[in-house]
This record gives C-alpha cells, structure tokens and sequence, in this order.
C-alpha cells in the first residue's frame, strides 16, 4: 500500500528524497512561498514539506526542542541452533518486571524472536537513554542482559541453546 501511494505521489511529481539528511531549514518562506531545505546534495525549495523524523526533528527544527525528545531503547534478535526443536510462541508477549520495567517479545515466522526491552538496566542513567540520538553504540548497561532469557523465562526453552544473535539501539 505504502508503494503505490509512493508511485502514485512520485507520479503527481511529489519530489521524494531518501537517504538524504536535511541540515537545515529556512525560518520563513522566500517570496515564492517556498520553504527552502538545504542537503549534502544541495538546496531544494519546496512549497510544503513532511518531515519524517521522529526524535531526531529538533535538530532540524528547533522550535520542537523540548517537545519532541527522542528516547533510545534496545531490541534483541534470539535463535536456536537449526534443527532445534523449541515451543511455539503464538503470540507477542510483554513480561513486567515492575512499574517501569517491562520487556516484549515478538515471535518471527522462521522460529527467532525479537525481544525488547532491558529499561531496569539503564532507566536511572536518563543520560544514557533520553534526549539522546545516538544511535551508534549500544547502552552500555544492557550488555548481557538477553542472554539466556528464553531459557530464563520461558518453560520448554531449558536446553534450546537459544541465544542472542545480535543487540541495537535504535536503527542500526
């Protein structure tokens, strides 16, 4: 769906840029009524733009400070070794620690699962977690903290040999 909404506005000569980080934006717009959008590839003016970039639009449009403040959180993705046979989970599930502390699980087709969560780990070092963008290196405190969580919190998961196969912050 989300294609051909794309096509059909590419179509219309909707003039869309991705994966091009926007540097600035002009305050007001020029005597065309045009916002003017400066990139690594240049200037490009436009007449009404849509931002799509969640916790990072402060940096573009300082008028957002303090209203929109990105939060980083950390996801897992656990496999079993091939030919292992583990339950079946049918549903997502989110498992609470505590009134801040909660993590989820989310069940793939091909037998891995994602698992979110770890805020007991690093919720008391906000620096490390809110109005933060950096996306670049893990939080450091949630090291560890997936492996061996389905055979910890899971029956049936005992001896799977499920393990992390790898841990982000954000879109990395």
């Amino acid at each position: 769906m989300v294609q051909c909404l794309l096509k059909l506005l590419i179509g219309q000569g909707v003039n869309l840029q991705t994966n091009t980080p926007v540097t600035k934006v002009s305050s007001s717009k020029d005597q065309a009524g045009r916002w003017n959008v400066e990139t690594p590839r240049g200037i490009i003016s436009a007449s009404k733009i849509v931002f799509a970039t969640n916790g990072y639009t402060p940096q573009v449009l300082p008028q957002y400070e303090g209203k929109i403040v990105p939060v980083r959180g950390v996801a897992s993705h656990l496999v079993s070794p091939k030919g292992t046979k583990t339950p079946h989970l049918n549903n997502t599930y989110s498992l609470r620690f505590g009134p801040q502390a909660y993590d989820y699980l989310i069940p793939r087709a091909d037998g891995s699962i994602v698992v979110g969560g770890a805020r007991q780990r690093f919720w008391q070092d906000k620096q490390s977690w809110f109005d933060n963008v950096n996306d670049d290196e893990l939080v450091k405190a949630t090291t560890g903290y997936f492996d061996g969580y389905m055979q910890k919190y899971f029956r049936g998961w005992e001896n799977s040999g499920a393990e992390t196969e790898r841990v982000w912050t954000g879109s990395k």
